[in-house]
């Protein structure tokens, strides 16, 4: 483990790639060698906090519709707010007019980050209010988490503090839930 330290040392340190990672069979080697190596460095450490943000997002939406789906098969209609279908279902249109293939059929994988705290925050009381501890905190802890989200989507890197508040934000999410 120490040698694997002392090898990621190397690399950051004179920005090469020794070719040690058993995941880069997944890379398109077309393209991916003629970036230049910083901004390689650069991707890998960020894949791991898209992969964590990822994960924490899919996760609340599964909350979102487990939920919700006991109030029915008419959930969307009745338990989403007005604006939050109207904007998921202008996502959900753009898609499907470019001629791609859809990421989804459910329209709450069309919903943004802040949106989801919406959604939480309107059903609070008969769905929501079991399963955390104080909705205030809830609203401020997603609210930091979409705030962080920015860089980690739109290809910037975090700086060190922020990946600290990324992992305190996230310790936040989970004691929430206790």
């Amino acid at each position: 483990m120490l040698t694997e330290v002392g090898l990621d040392k190397i690399e950051r340190e004179h920005l090469i790639d020794l070719q040690r990672d058993i995941n880069k069979s997944d890379r398109d080697e077309k393209y991916y060698p003629q970036f230049e190596m910083s901004i390689r460095n650069e991707a890998l450490q960020m894949a791991k906090h898209y992969e964590i943000f990822y994960c924490l997002e899919k996760s609340i939406r599964g909350i979102i519709r487990d939920r919700l789906k006991e109030f029915g098969d008419s959930w969307w209609e009745e338990k989403i707010p007005e604006q939050v279908k109207v904007e998921a279902n202008k996502r959900h249109e753009e898609e499907l007019s470019k001629g791609i293939t859809p990421r989804s059929y459910d329209l709450l994988d069309y919903t943004n980050f802040g949106e989801l705290n919406t959604i939480i925050n309107k059903n609070w009381e008969e769905t929501f209010s079991d399963m955390f501890s104080n909705r205030d905190a809830v609203r401020n802890v997603m609210t930091m988490l979409n705030t962080l989200r920015g860089p980690i989507a739109h290809c910037s890197p975090l700086a060190e503090d922020e990946v600290t508040r990324l992992h305190m934000s996230l310790r936040d999410w989970f004691r929430l839930m206790e």
